[in-house]
């Protein structure tokens, strides 16, 4: 298509600058959407419809928004303003965690180069895996365009209305702003298709964990399994319950690995008939038991049969005439039509069809279901793939969207997904070679798709537990410094793992990909859930992307260690401490040392000199001690400080949070022990991780604070265990955290029942302009800097105790 061809398809009538993207199509693949993002994005640009200097709203925070957002922050970096609304908390949120398989190109299965695991994009690019491995990879891309862009995110914030002018400029409307809204240039709607209909029943999300990926714990003797919807969403749930206890990628994987011999061929020339003039009727399941049973290796069969659900009985409902329609993925259908016959040809004919047919009443979201003309029922699952609820989504812009002349896209010809445009491609891999420190972008999954994987088994030996791989648990920090996934393989429950479980998440939150092979898939789930869950890392923008699967023969490995979970656990965490402080040493080397890495604090070469010297003094000290060098470490990345503190929070301590959540805070605490005459050293024990004579310091690099964006007030809510707070991500002035530290009192008013007066509270101090200008002019500015902090601090508590003498 050309760029013309591209914006009269996205450009809603008696509109200058408001475009859809991708809302009504009908092949809506994350890799689909993103290449009509980056052709629109190419598009406008290259007709000029938005200036250098301009401004843009994206609408929307999945695949297509975030690409776009990513792709105008790349090729076009000096825009005043580039904002996405996102009425959710995050990007991508319907596949963060799911284990529902993506890959780029099998919608185009059985072209050429469709069984490549790679997107191939120039920028926001992916490999085949999980959808959570994918958000994962495309929000850490997403993230990083915003720490080096214009580019801002505006999460939990539903955009309510478009006012476009009658010359180009659009007003974006969102709950709570003033009425007048902002003002874009450009405003791109990706909002979506909606969440799926009916889910306030029964039926799960198709994000969410599949019930069917794990045996059916039930007392029934043949539990039956409703799935109604002929899209691709019911075909794989069809397909979910019939395979015995397979995860979403084992199925595609099993199917697309069958020799099937001529019948390839056969498919292929029904697939050019449905597609020619008048194939739409054509019914083709009956067309592939015609043309293509017979075809099928017989060793085919049996390798299906073996797989299928024993005792499960499935009823699939259509209300459409047919089963299977053109438009779903040709290798969903293929897969779904060999379960068919397979089950015909075993003899168990568990799976019933019903075509044409519609429900009896209302959709039965729960309770019994009839069909017209049957009999109630009641399954003991159902999945009703009916279609997306796009409703809410479309609402805010439904006047608008009524003129809009592509609103129902009825292909005639078979949808393929989209392909790049030679002019985006140019322009976005030059856009993304021209940014500072160009590097191919991340692929979560490359490793473990080309076999580069670390490989750890786990079995119980009566209270004990082996630990067979390659690598020892005393060395366990090899596994992050080779680039390599990691693939463990838990013959144990997580129960019976004990603290071990949070060893392991702690190492594999900080590789490439993170696989678990259990049979405990639900344990080891649900403690992963817990462990790597966004709250628990230092701030926003971080994944910790893991996928549990069922439990496969590992490959051969070594017994390295028998010992108890606890010890076990120790050992490896002893070991990743080692390396962090490894890692954490070659950081600040980089920052103060000859090599003068930019990290957006300038500092005076001679502070440099002095900062190093003390560091290179408590780097001592944290090797001498392995409990202090754990604390001090933790404590940078968390706001939490307890005596006994769990070992569930060292999973975010890894190279992950190395810049900034570690590296700042560290290099705060050792410019207040060089600069404020308070010579702080790693502290032994509680509270804080740094202190001195009859001072406890606490420096922490967190940049939020129980999911709340770190602020003033934020922080001086926090319940602060030390004397002194140093918080490296914290932006404000001094005055201001102190002044925030209560709204209804002065900085001389005396104390009240109840609260401490600001001489009593902790001094919480951050990284704000003053002490960045401070650090480029050198060592004295920086003494000044803290002496002036004292001197209020004092001024303001002695004020407080004369008011309370007098009083």
């Amino acid at each position: 298509m050309t760029a013309d061809e591209i914006i009269a398809e996205a450009i809603i009538p008696d509109t200058h600058s408001v475009f859809v993207l991708g809302s009504f199509e009908q092949r809506v693949t994350v890799f689909a959407q993103q290449v009509r993002a980056l052709n629109l994005v190419d598009a406008i640009l290259s007709r000029g419809l938005l200036q250098d200097t301009g401004s843009v709203a994206i609408v929307g925070g999945g695949a297509a928004g975030i690409t776009a957002a990513v792709a105008l922050a790349r090729a076009a970096p000096n825009l005043k303003a580039l904002d996405l609304f996102e009425s959710r908390s995050n990007v991508l949120e319907l596949q963060r965690n799911s284990s529902r398989y993506l890959h780029p190109h099998f919608y185009d299965w059985p072209n050429a180069g469709s069984d490549n695991p790679n997107a191939g994009l120039p920028l926001m690019n992916w490999t085949a895996g999980s959808a959570g491995e994918v958000a994962a990879t495309l929000r850490a891309q997403f993230d990083d365009a915003r720490r080096s862009s214009i580019l801002s995110f505006q999460p939990d914030l539903g955009v309510t209305g478009l006012n476009p002018s009658t010359i180009s400029t659009v007003r974006v409307l969102v709950p709570g702003a003033s009425p007048l809204g902002k003002i874009y240039d450009v405003v791109i709607l990706a909002i979506g298709f909606g969440l799926e209909a009916f889910l306030d029943g029964e039926t799960p999300s198709y994000w969410l964990p599949s019930q069917m990926s794990a045996a059916l714990l039930t007392h029934q003797a043949e539990p039956l399994i409703f799935i109604s919807g002929n899209g691709d969403g019911g075909l794989v749930d069809f397909l979910m319950a019939a395979f015995n206890a397979m995860e979403h990628r084992a199925i595609c994987e099993f199917i697309l690995g069958l020799d099937l011999g001529p019948a390839i061929a056969a498919l292929e020339v029904i697939e050019q008939e449905a597609w020619a003039a008048g194939g739409a009727g054509l019914d083709l399941l009956a067309l592939y038991r015609d043309r293509v049973l017979d075809l099928v290796p017989q060793a085919v069969w049996q390798s299906i049969i073996a797989q299928l659900r024993p005792q499960a009985r499935i009823h699939f409902h259509t209300n459409e005439p047919r089963l299977l329609r053109r438009t779903t993925a040709l290798h969903n259908r293929l897969a779904v039509f060999l379960v068919i016959e397979a089950d015909r040809i075993s003899g168990n004919n568990r799976v019933q069809i019903t075509t044409g047919v519609a429900f009896d009443g209302a959709v039965p979201v729960t309770g019994a279901i009839t069909l017209e003309g049957g009999t109630p029922f009641t399954p003991y699952r159902r999945f009703l793939r009916l279609g997306p609820d796009s409703r809410p989504n479309l609402k805010p812009f439904e006047a608008m969207l009524s003129t809009f002349p592509s609103r129902v896209r009825a292909s005639a010809t078979r949808p393929e997904s989209p392909q790049l445009t030679a002019t985006a491609r140019a322009r976005f891999e030059a856009a993304v070679a021209a940014a500072p420190g160009a590097a191919p972008p991340p692929l979560v999954a490359a490793a473990a798709v080309a076999g580069e994987s670390d490989h750890l088994l786990l079995r119980a030996n009566g209270a004990d537990i082996e630990w067979l791989s390659p690598v020892t648990p005393g060395e366990a920090e090899r596994y992050w410094v080779g680039g390599r996934a990691f693939a463990v393989y838990a013959d144990i429950s997580a129960a019976d793992a004990g603290p071990l479980v949070a060893a392991i998440a702690r190492i594999g939150a900080h590789v490439p990909g993170f696989v678990i092979r259990t049979r405990d898939a639900h344990g080891w789930r649900a403690a992963l859930n817990k462990l790597c869950a966004a709250r628990e890392l230092p701030g926003p923008g971080l994944a910790a992307p893991y996928v549990v699967h069922d439990w496969a023969a590992p490959p051969p490995l070594d017994i390295q260690a028998t010992v108890g979970p606890a010890l076990l656990a120790e050992t490896v965490h002893a070991a990743l401490d080692g390396e962090m402080q490894r890692q954490l040493r070659g950081a600040l080397h980089e920052i103060l040392g000859p090599a003068a890495v930019e990290m957006g604090w300038p500092i005076e070469p001679a502070l440099k000199a002095r900062l190093w010297a003390r560091w290179e003094i408590w780097h001592g000290a944290l090797l001498a001690n392995a409990v202090t060098r754990q604390r001090f470490l933790l404590l940078l990345a968390t706001e939490q400080d307890h005596a006994d503190l769990r070992d569930g929070m060292l999973v975010r301590v890894g190279p992950k949070i190395l810049r900034p959540f570690l590296t700042k805070p560290a290099l705060f605490g050792l410019t207040f022990a060089v600069c404020s005459g308070h010579a702080l050293a790693p502290a032994a024990g509680p509270p804080g991780n740094v202190a001195t004579h009859g001072i406890t310091g606490h420096a922490c690099g967190v940049g939020w604070i129980g999911g709340r964006e770190l602020g003033a007030s934020c922080a001086m809510r926090q319940s602060w265990s030390t004397g002194i707070v140093l918080l490296a991500q914290l932006k404000d002035a001094f005055r201001l955290i102190e002044g925030e530290l209560r709204f209804d009192r002065a900085a001389g008013d005396p104390p009240r029942v109840g609260m401490t007066s600001l001489g009593e509270g902790p001094l919480v101090i951050g990284a704000d302009d003053v002490f960045v200008t401070a650090l480029e002019a050198g060592e004295q500015s920086v003494q000044d800097y803290f002496q002036s902090i004292f001197r209020w601090r004092s001024e303001a508590a002695q004020a407080g105790l004369e008011e309370e003498e007098h009083g």
